[in-house]
């Protein structure tokens, strides 16, 4: 698909989904303004207000009840045939624009992580996002002795069952997480690993 094209369904997409959240952004390839996307990655904080149970009538099908606006906005546009679902957790949905032909990726910041390191993730490219998330004495950017578990850094605990992240450093934005691990701030289109 054309860069233009992908860019206008994102758009639309993020307009859509945008009252049921906190902070919502394109991300992936489109935001590296790649010529031909594969694909569409948007990166939302969805406002974790459950949505009210409808009253229960006898002799009625129970009302479906949702955890986020975002989901029920996601389960109208399933039954509205704009797309299907090939995959949906809490954290992540995977979905098929069935007129548009192309595959949208929505990831979901929810505690433990911070939008910071999952916008430097989601933006990628893959390689640049491992990099970013491999400690320095592997030949990656971040410091030594933290991990990066959940979408959110912590000091890397050394434990039976292997590592694991003792606690979460704050990484409100993108560049937060670059000055955590020593690089000034690097455009989408620029993202290259150093390995």
């Amino acid at each position: 698909m054309k860069y233009a094209d992908a860019l206008r369904i994102a758009e639309g997409l993020v307009e859509k989904f945008r009252p049921a959240c906190e902070r919502i952004e394109i991300k992936g390839s489109v935001s590296r303004m790649k010529s031909e996307p594969r694909d569409i990655e948007i990166l939302a904080i969805p406002l974790l207000t459950v949505v009210p149970r409808a009253k229960l009538e006898f002799g009625k099908p129970v009302p479906r009840v949702y955890k986020t606006r975002l989901d029920m906005l996601v389960d109208e546009m399933i039954e509205a045939d704009i797309c299907y679902l090939k995959a949906g957790g809490e954290k992540y949905k995977k979905l098929w624009m069935i007129r548009e032909s192309i595959q949208v990726d929505l990831f979901l910041v929810t505690p433990p992580a911070e939008w910071g390191v999952l916008s430097v993730i989601r933006t990628g490219p893959s390689d640049f996002s491992h990099w970013m998330v491999t400690r320095k004495s592997k030949g990656g950017a971040l410091p030594n002795d933290f991990i990066v578990q959940d979408g959110a850094v912590g000091h890397r605990v050394r434990g039976d069952k292997g590592d694991g992240r003792q606690d979460v450093i704050p990484m409100p934005e993108e560049i937060d997480f670059f000055k955590f691990c020593g690089l000034g701030w690097m455009a989408p289109w620029e993202r290259e690993a150093r390995w």
